[in-house]
């Protein structure tokens, strides 16, 4: 009897400790969100496409513009025409106020990372400059309610920098909220040029008058984009293609092509991705559609990505998300042998971790302030070679970027901005090399987006990429001197922390914007 009920104790204390670790386990799992859509069993492939990543997939609450009406979950029928397309007074809204004025943050809020699906065309009025409808019967927009719920869901995940992965009509959203244009049709597209299309992206309608996915290869372009890191190869074979609309170009926009087909000697664009963001990728074709088909399988599953290869993109979601931010790896910089300035390796740390917290408040902003620290140092040296960190450190104090970086040596830092100092000085960055810009809000003139100008404390008028920060000229501002005696202008790239300094980059000769010489140009 004893022994029974001994091992009884042994099989529940053990079921127990199975339990803990199991919800352990899901507590630890990254939380990816799917976009959302009316269409509920159309999230049944990304779902078992999270999970087999090891993530755990949570369906998004859809974003309604501030002032809109719905009935239920649709938008009501004056916001669209006869054939579903969000009209383009409405669609101005959208994009001039994306998901401001509502409670995304709250809406968002617990997901690390977001997916968003395949489905019907996008309404052209979204695009950057506005298209008429296609004029296909058969392939008539889905759905304006959608299009409006996922433009506020992507331009909110940019904004915030959250990873996100865009399948074919994703893809194409994140074309579109980035300010590039669609190809509505291939087929009209390619009979405008007087070649033949032959269906490579999707299937003609069989008797019956269905569609179905067909299988094709992708070029990977770059062998350092996102794409390459998922793939590890020049050629993505056999993806799961069923599409007729395609982004048709990227120029202007913060925007790169990292995948390509190409049919009847044209172009046409696969992947793309966000230089400005740690992890947006967008891919025209479906690899989740190759997960469900392996994993219930489905017949035609082996004309088709293999399963372990189509898991691939959800893996390299989580896991950018489990970073919380990609690191752009740079030059490491320790103690040397020869060095030029009488301070120890461990005080130059110590100078780096204070020099940080004081610019920016946080941690994330003291990262991002070493990263630029170091960007600017490079483009200063080109021909530094390997240099202590010492060498950087007497460098900082004396190049005047820095406000009053010698009194930094006074100062003792808390263990977790020495431990960030130590990561971005080891050659963990988090700016890519061409960002060697910031300004507090004093230092500047004005911000201009699209043609706009906006002041400098409007947060929500900073656009990656697009927004241009002006400097002031020098000025006084609550009894302290601000501005420059020449100044000038950079692009927006990112606010690393909720108060931090816009950070960006230099602005190209030949970007069209003028410099800044008159005060009366300073708007507060």
């Amino acid at each position: 009897m004893e022994n029974k009920v001994l091992r009884y104790w042994i099989l529940a204390l053990l079921a127990l400790v199975i339990s803990l670790v199991a919800t352990a386990g899901d507590s630890a799992r990254v939380r990816v969100g799917i976009a959302w859509q009316p269409n509920r069993a159309a999230y049944e492939r990304v779902i078992m496409s999270i999970e087999a990543a090891g993530g755990e997939a949570v369906i998004l609450p859809q974003l309604r513009p501030a002032g809109f009406d719905y009935d239920s979950t649709a938008l009501c029928p004056q916001y669209t025409d006869e054939m579903g397309v969000l009209r383009q007074e409405y669609a101005d809204i959208v994009k001039r106020d994306t998901y401001h004025g509502i409670n995304a943050d709250q809406l968002l809020a617990g997901v690390q990372a977001v997916v968003f699906l395949g489905g019907g065309d996008i309404s052209s009025t979204l695009f950057a400059v506005p298209q008429p409808w296609h004029g296909i019967a058969d392939d008539s927009p889905a759905n304006a309610t959608r299009d409006v719920s996922e433009y506020l869901t992507m331009a909110y995940c940019l904004d915030h920098d959250t990873p996100v992965l865009g399948l074919c009509r994703g893809m194409q959203m994140l074309g579109v909220v980035s300010g590039a244009p669609l190809i509505q049709d291939l087929g009209q597209f390619f009979d405008e040029m007087g070649k033949n299309y032959n269906f490579v992206h999707r299937m003609q309608r069989d008797a019956e008058g269905k569609r179905y996915y067909t299988p094709h290869d992708v070029m990977v372009t770059d062998s350092t984009s996102l794409l390459y890191g998922v793939c590890g190869s020049g050629v993505i074979r056999n993806v799961p293609s069923w599409h007729h609309q395609v982004v048709g170009d990227v120029t202007g926009t913060p925007l790169r092509v990292t995948g390509i087909t190409m049919t009847e000697d044209v172009k046409i664009i696969e992947a793309i991705e966000r230089t400005d963001k740690h992890f947006a990728l967008g891919v025209q074709f479906h690899p989740e559609e190759a997960v469900r088909q392996h994993l219930k399988g489905v017949a035609s599953a082996s004309h088709f990505m293999p399963l372990d290869e189509a898991v691939k993109y959800f893996t390299a979601l989580i896991e950018h998300a489990q970073e919380g931010r990609q690191f752009i790896h740079g030059k490491s910089y320790a103690l040397s042998d020869t060095t030029v300035y009488n301070k120890t390796a461990e005080e130059c740390y110590n100078f780096f971790a204070v020099l940080g917290r004081a610019e920016q408040g946080s941690l994330e902003g003291a990262t991002a302030e070493l990263s630029l620290l170091l960007n600017l140092f490079e483009r200063r040296h080109p021909d530094a070679g390997a240099v202590s960190i010492q060498e950087v450190a007497k460098w900082a104090t004396e190049c005047g970027w820095f406000a009053h970086a010698s009194r930094r040596w006074e100062s003792v830092a808390a263990p977790e901005y020495v431990a960030v100092a130590r990561n971005v000085l080891g050659g963990n960055r988090v700016l890519p090399p061409n960002i060697v810009e910031h300004d507090c809000r004093e230092d500047l003139a004005f911000i201009e987006t699209n043609g706009v100008r906006y002041s400098p404390y409007d947060n929500d008028k900073y656009v990656s990429g697009v927004t241009v920060c002006y400097q002031a000229p020098v000025h006084e501002h609550n009894g302290r001197k601000f501005g420059f005696r020449k100044p000038s202008h950079w692009v927006f790239y990112t606010f690393p922390a909720p108060k931090s300094d816009p950070f960006g980059s230099l602005c190209d000769e030949n970007c069209g914007h003028e410099n800044v010489t008159n005060a009366e140009d300073i708007i507060r």
